[in-house]
């Protein structure tokens, strides 16, 4: 295993609340699925928040650049894990682990992409 990328991110919620708040805003950056998984939980922000600074730390990671933000997707697992896809033929090959934590005010993701 070689890991190529390392990457992390912290954003207040309230930043991602008042971005959500603006019409057409979350389908700039979010899949439907993640905006449907977001909106169907009770702290909502909080989630969108996760979500978003999961993307940024999986750019952060990735080691090529030009990666839309609506082609990283963060998944649950069955188990309830997060997990990463990038819909980017350039990361064939490459694995994510992610990590996702938030509080009322603070969401935080780390990611380590690393190749076979």
């Amino acid at each position: 295993m070689e890991i190529v990328g390392l990457g992390t991110d912290l954003i207040e919620v309230d930043r991602i609340k008042a971005f959500a708040e603006k019409p057409g805003a979350l389908a700039r950056i979010f899949s439907d699925e993640e905006i449907a998984y977001c909106l169907a939980r009770k702290n909502r922000y909080q989630h969108l928040a996760v979500r978003f600074a999961a993307k940024e730390a999986v750019y952060k990671a990735l080691p090529f650049d030009g990666v839309a933000f609506k082609s990283i997707s963060v998944v649950n697992l069955e188990n309830g894990r997060p997990a990463v896809h990038v819909n980017d033929r350039r990361f064939d090959g490459l694995t994510v682990l992610i990590s996702l934590s938030h509080t009322e005010h603070y969401a935080t993701a780390s990611a380590v992409v690393y190749r076979d």
